[in-house]
């Protein structure tokens, strides 16, 4: 043997195991696509010398490499999409952006288990397509070769949560009893265990690791002495049997999207209880006077470049899906957009979502702050005012409409962006001296001029402004683009 634990085990019903082995696999060379890798197995298993009631825990790397689930590393992103069934949760970070999801397979992961580890340069791999019908197949091969009744699990490192750090589990089984119910049974003291369901499937996958490793090459181990756990018959439920269903998962959601979800919820329970207000009631008035400076697309978004898409047509195009979103907020009341540009100027008056329809100031003055208090001296000081930045091409108005409720409570107050650093929304109620802050470092100027910050969460679009590839790449990530945005980059893709 290359390398060996021993521990001791007690398994349940079956009857306990008092010492069981793990050994790696010399002999197993680098797996490309196409490679026989049941023979490969077979051939280095016949060297250790095959038992009857051993357990050959396989990487999920060479199964995917057999298999050939490999992609270009630069369609990591794409395959990640490809490969989510739903979004768990999206963890922001320093070192970027982590989605957990859910994948085809029906395991929750990081990043849908598209992984670079263990993957030649500038590739990467995708799990194998079905893994307990791979861990079926290599475990009639071996059998059928060696003639030992041997088991298959196929492992993956997945992390945990509340747990530090990864361990390898379960997400292939054949011939393997991977749980062990033990519901009903007693405990040394004579109670009765009402709860406890071992998953021998993921103890058995980490207790290989500890002999594979990450870094050994030696992908393959066998688990010797756990033969009651062995089964005649590889039609079984495999690895598929430790998933739990989502509707029976107490943490289905991550915090972010648990609580959109309920803020969603409340929206509707709200719509669907309470009566319309009058009309001319001040609970029907519209209140907010909205400003949205909008640069020539000419002259915008100079450091958006997207292959395949005119960078004037894009920065229109995402200008007209913030105003479109924003004239769907049921609280502006007027829609004031500053601009010189003709095209821009022209096109709002196909945006729905007003009764009197977007007003267009000219924008005669030089810069944004400029735009700005032409477009602040247009609204009036009477009324409440707010201004929106016009590059948030993945803004819902039911957001905007948030922020503007919890603005009311405030004399003037600001919406950071996702970065934290600049600001995407500011808001002053009626009468207040109304100078924002937009540029540079704007959020720690709101801070300093005395706006109140709001408090949003970050993957909202309102606070999603593009002035990126990245940027426009993560709004579409976190929320849908407005449809001229999307058609767009659609049809740079297809062509």
């Amino acid at each position: 043997m290359s390398g060996g634990a021993a521990g001791e085990a007690q398994r349940g019903r079956g009857g306990p195991a008092a010492r069981y082995e793990v050994a790696a696999l010399d002999g197993i060379p680098e797996i490309r696509p196409g490679d026989d890798l049941a023979g490969i197995v077979a051939r280095a298993y016949t060297g250790f010398g095959p038992a009857d009631g051993d357990i050959l825990v396989v990487t999920s790397k060479v199964v995917s490499k057999a298999e050939g689930r490999i992609i270009v590393a630069a369609e990591r992103d794409a395959a990640i999409d490809a490969e989510t069934v739903r979004v768990v949760a999206t963890v922001e970070h320093a070192g970027g952006r982590t989605r957990i999801v859910e994948n085809p397979q029906g395991l929750v992961l990081a990043a849908a288990g598209v992984d670079a580890s263990n993957a030649a340069d500038g590739e990467v791999l995708l799990l194998p397509l079905d893994p307990d019908a791979s861990a079926r197949a290599l475990a009639a091969a071996v059998r059928g070769t060696t003639g030992a009744r041997v088991g298959v699990v196929i492992s993956d490192t997945l992390g945990r949560a509340w747990r530090a750090g990864q361990i390898d589990q379960a997400i292939g089984a054949a011939g393997v009893r991977v749980l062990d119910d033990l519901r009903g049974s007693t405990d040394a003291g004579g109670r009765v265990l009402e709860a406890t369901i071992t998953a021998l499937g993921d103890e058995i996958a980490s207790a290989a690791e500890l002999v594979k490793g990450k870094t050994s090459g030696r992908p393959v181990a066998v688990v010797r002495g756990l033969g009651a756990l062995v089964t005649d018959s590889l039609d079984g439920p495999g690895a598929r049997g430790l998933q739990r269903p989502a509707r029976e998962d107490l943490f289905r959601l991550g915090a972010a999207e648990a609580w959109r979800e309920g803020y969603q919820a409340a929206l509707a329970s709200v719509a669907a209880h309470v009566e319309p207000a009058a009309p001319g009631s001040r609970a029907a008035d519209r209140r907010w006077t909205l400003i949205v400076p909008v640069k020539p697309a000419a002259a915008g978004k100079s450091r958006l470049d997207v292959p395949g898409v005119d960078r004037a047509d894009l920065a229109r195009a995402i200008a007209l899906d913030t105003i479109e979103a924003a004239a769907g907020c049921g609280t502006v009341a007027r829609l004031l957009v500053v601009t010189a540009d003709e095209a821009t100027a022209a096109a709002v008056g196909g945006v729905e979502g007003l009764e009197r329809g977007v007003e267009v100031v000219p924008d005669t003055a030089e810069g944004l702050r400029a735009a700005i208090a032409l477009g602040i001296v247009a609204a009036g000081a009477g009324v409440d005012r707010a201004v929106l930045l016009g590059d948030l091409p993945a803004l819902a108005a039911d957001e905007l409409g948030h922020a503007l409720a919890l603005a009311g409570t405030a004399g003037r107050a600001f919406v950071p962006d996702a970065d934290g650093t600049g600001s995407s929304l500011a808001t002053a109620r009626a009468g207040l001296p109304f100078d924002p802050r937009f540029g540079p470092d704007s959020a720690a100027a709101h801070r300093a001029a005395g706006f109140s910050e709001l408090s949003l969460p970050a993957f909202w679009g309102l606070r999603r402004d593009v002035d990126t590839l990245e940027h426009l790449q993560t709004a579409r990530t976190r929320g849908a683009l407005g449809p001229r945005t999307a058609a767009l980059l659609d049809s740079a893709a297809a062509g």
